[in-house]
């Protein structure tokens, strides 16, 4: 076991693990503080071996030497962040270690983790296999973890601007749950009315999936006759722009309110235009509805 190799090794392994907690929690920090903190924190290879009886290889001796990583890669701002720093170092370290000794144990790879540190063994540098494992694999985990954390904050910050949401429409009531959604700016230019976009789900509470195949622009431009007489008086053709390309045509209907649950009240829109949308407006079906933002500035007057 050679503990030049090791050593850059951990080294490596620090300074990603340190700017990924960078990433996540948004500490502004200069670049070379961050890898002085890796190499801070890569202290502990030799000093888990040649003294392994020191009082930072105890579990309160970690504690602190961890502080004084955090506090080298970020300084200290205050307290909260100090703290959510801290925490987020611990959680990406304890999930990429598990995911590189999950695979460590499906594989049988020859590596073991040594005083908190990496450290692969046979003979000389160690099996070019295992070390291949650790160069290949950490940079892998580190990905995924990455990503996997980027989707959770995308989540959470759906679940944070999603609400119950009530369409009422010719004497039926359709529950869903909205997302208020930002880019959404659509409004009818001669009623000067906010639109909405509902997906199959919510419309299919209203009516049939004959009707609503009926509902499409060239459809109704050529077959309105085949539609329901209600259908017909709530459709509206709404002129819009997606993506640079002009003269588009959406199809909406009139319904008689949109009502959002907050939690500082409801929020009641009468005379809303619902825009038809054939397909699921998410994959995971966490929203059903599009919110216009107009609304939670208006609210109740709009």
């Amino acid at each position: 076991m050679y503990l030049d190799a090791v050593w850059l090794l951990n080294f490596l392994m620090d300074a990603m693990i340190l700017f990924l907690t960078q990433g996540v929690t948004r500490a502004k920090s200069k670049r070379s503080r961050v890898f002085l903190a890796a190499l801070v924190a890569s202290v502990i290879v030799p000093i888990s071996i040649y003294m392994p009886d020191s009082w930072l290889m105890s579990s309160l001796g970690k504690v602190f030497y961890s502080f004084f990583i955090v506090w080298v890669a970020f300084s200290f701002s205050s307290l909260r962040a100090f703290f959510f720093q801290w925490v987020t170092f611990y959680f990406i370290t304890f999930t990429i270690g598990g995911s590189m000794l999950g695979v460590h144990f499906f594989l049988a790879t020859e590596i073991s983790v040594q005083g908190g540190s990496v450290v692969t063994f046979t003979g000389g540098y160690g099996d070019p296999v295992s070390w291949l494992f650790v160069l290949i694999g950490f940079p892998c985990s580190f990905l995924f973890t990455k990503w996997r954390l980027e989707q959770v904050s995308v989540h959470r910050m759906k679940l944070e601007n999603i609400y119950d949401v009530s369409v009422s429409w010719n004497g039926k009531k359709a529950g869903c749950k909205g997302l208020v959604d930002s880019g959404n700016q659509l409004i009818d230019p001669v009623s000067r009315k906010m639109v909405f976009l509902a997906d199959p789900s919510v419309l299919k509470q209203f009516m049939g999936q004959k009707e609503l195949d009926l509902l499409q622009v060239d459809q109704v431009v050529t077959s309105m006759d085949d539609l329901p007489d209600e259908i017909q008086k709530a459709v509206r053709l709404v002129p819009y722009s997606a993506a640079g390309i002009k003269g588009q045509l959406l199809v909406t209907l009139l319904v008689d309110s949109i009502t959002i649950e907050t939690p500082d009240g409801h929020l009641e829109i009468k005379q809303a235009l619902l825009g038809v949308q054939q397909q699921d407006l998410t994959h995971d079906r966490l929203y059903q509805l599009l919110i216009h933002p107009h609304v939670m500035v208006k609210g109740k007057s709009a």
